[in-house]
């Protein structure tokens, strides 16, 4: 990217944080008080659908119409207690969007002295949280889908959206929710300090069984999931089913469950037998004219495992030949072509952003079961050029791009290899996240561990496992290397992981979803996007078991500090 590049982002986001901050103080700041709440909205769920609902007075525990909906087996009581209420700007259809906490807020609204309740619970259920508005060009992933409201409250007081829109009193609530028949779970709540390879050994295994539940018989994975309806969405790629591939072999190999190793092979026994193709005397993943470097590369990933794990070796000659592939789409400079057409048989010189690092460890990854030096030397040359001439301009420094791949190839490369020179890009890129990591505190928000740049958003939950696993490759290299640095960049992994333990979907917000069962392990991509896609299970899987590895190995062999005590990390 280059400086331009960064500098029109960042005048982009500057602009909006501005427009956001003018639209949000067009509402009265609310102070909740969850010690008094103003009213309780008691709803009944069964099957993700609402069967009941009735207004409590705050103290009021018992209404006839909730009771008799709880009289039905598998129904869910959840209590959203408004805890503030204030004014909220409503001519503009933007500033009502934006002036919603997402997750936290809903309205209420008065229409000829009839009052409604829109909740946190109703929005979620519709996926209506950070729906993106458009300002001045820009599109921001925050706020709440104000169609949605203006139809709920509609339904709700007997009357249109139209007539809602022009002549309700809509005020801004601030709920918090209970569910006084489902217990907390005991994970709930952990953070870094309490974080233990047991907490985390429960959460990765449930990512895998939730993958290999939702492997269809021929191999392909539901891609992207609507967690309320439990319905499939469209898209599908090989990239992604390669990760998940991966992280099934991963957990097959860890945790020995034979399930996981049979969804595992069914998943590759796909990838074998439907996307190999040709690209001149190697093989590669893809059958469209063109095809992109970052189907190989994670497939590669993904065969090396199955062959290290001892799966199934057949996949070995498979492995050698798209390493082949990977090795003739490298330049001189070590730079990666990441496109291949297959009607010219020649590589095309472009880049995206993911497919150099992930070829990088790919062919790292491969080196260690083909122990062919061409391999070796390629993954050298990839790393060299990742974190020395491709992100190379003023202020590189202080900025950085996703090298989470790049920081893992760097650990697999150490005992072959070693690069101090990345080594310091990797701990200089983890410094960096530390200085956006957030805390508890900083927002409404579930933030402690998360990564943003502004407690405006809503913390998306992939860049924090995509980063935990590089941090933890990189916290492996420091301790082998007794260096300096270990202690914070430890604690910085822990709460990445406690972020991701709880919200995991273990359950979740179970009332709201028509098949628990069914979404039982899965990543959302953050708090309120219910949206569950496969690369999200897998980052955050894959971050636990390599933490659970070095964790293993950490107890296995005492590491010493410099004055010979042992080091007290893991």
């Amino acid at each position: 990217m280059s400086a331009q590049s960064i500098a029109r982002l960042l005048a982009l986001y500057a602009v909006g944080l501005v427009v956001v901050s003018l639209c949000v103080r067009g509402s009265v700041a609310l102070t909740p008080d969850p010690a008094h709440p103003r009213a309780v909205v008691a709803s009944v769920w069964q099957n993700g659908a609402l069967v009941a609902r009735a207004v409590l007075p705050a103290g009021q525990e018992k209404h006839p119409s909730i009771d008799e909906a709880m009289a039905s087996p598998g129904s869910e009581l959840v209590l959203e207690s408004s805890v503030a209420e204030g004014p909220i700007v409503t001519r503009s259809e933007t500033a009502l969007s934006i002036s919603l906490v997402s997750g936290h807020d809903g309205v209420v609204g008065t229409l000829d002295g009839t009052s409604s309740y829109v909740t946190p619970d109703d929005l979620l259920a519709r996926r209506a949280y950070d729906r993106g508005v458009n300002i001045l060009g820009i599109d921001l992933g925050l706020g709440a889908d104000t169609a949605v409201i203006y139809a709920l409250l509609a339904d709700r007081l007997h009357t249109t959206p139209r007539r809602v829109r022009e002549e309700a009193k809509i005020r801004r609530v601030r709920f918090t929710r209970s569910t006084p028949g489902r217990p907390t779970p005991p994970w709930a709540h952990v953070d870094g300090g309490s974080l233990t390879p047991a907490i985390v050994r429960g959460a990765a295994i449930d990512a895998a069984r939730y993958l290999a539940r939702n492997l269809r018989e021929d191999g392909h994975f539901r891609y992207l999931v609507d967690a309320p309806s439990n319905r499939q969405l469209g898209g599908y790629d090989w990239p992604r089913h390669a990760g998940a591939t991966y992280f099934l072999a991963q957990a097959a190999g860890h945790f020995h469950e034979p399930e996981l190793a049979e969804a595992c092979l069914r998943a590759a026994s796909l990838l074998r037998n439907r996307a190999v193709s040709n690209c001149g005397d190697a093989q590669c993943i893809g059958t469209d004219v063109r095809v992109d470097l970052g189907s190989s590369a994670l497939s590669l990933i993904a065969f090396v495992e199955i062959v290290r794990t001892g799966l199934d070796t057949g996949y070995f000659g498979l492995v050698r030949s798209l390493s082949r592939f990977l090795r003739e789409q490298q330049r001189a400079d070590g730079e990666f072509m990441h496109e291949y057409d297959r009607r010219e048989s020649r590589p095309v010189d472009v880049q995206y952003v993911y497919y150099s690092g992930e070829a990088t460890l790919a062919l790292a990854r491969a080196d260690e079961v083909t122990h062919d030096e061409n391999d070796l030397a390629s993954a050298k040359r990839g790393l060299s050029h990742l974190v020395r001439g491709a992100w190379h301009f003023f202020g590189d420094r202080y900025y950085f791009g996703e090298e989470h791949w790049t920081c893992q190839a760097m650990a697999d490369l150490w005992g072959r290899s070693p690069d101090r020179g990345a080594l310091d890009f990797c701990e200089r890129w983890q410094a960096y996240g530390r200085k956006l990591q957030l805390r508890a505190g900083d927002a409404i928000y579930d933030a402690d561990g998360a990564i943003g740049l502004s407690s405006i958003f809503t913390p998306r939950l992939t860049p924090v496992a995509s980063r935990c696993e590089a941090g933890i490759a990189t916290l492996d290299v420091l301790l082998r290397e007794d260096a300096r640095g270990v202690e914070e960049l430890d604690a910085q992994q822990r709460r990445a992981l406690a972020l991701l333990v709880r919200r995991q979907l273990r359950p979740g917000p179970v009332a709201i979803f028509s098949s628990p069962e069914s979404v039982y392990g899965a990543m959302p991509g953050s708090e309120v996007d219910l949206a569950l896609r496969i690369d999200y299970v897998q980052h955050a899987g894959s971050a636990m078991i390599r933490w659970l590895d070095l964790s293993d190995l950490a107890r296995d062999v005492p590491r010493r500090g410099k004055e010979g005590a042992a080091r007290k990390v893991l």
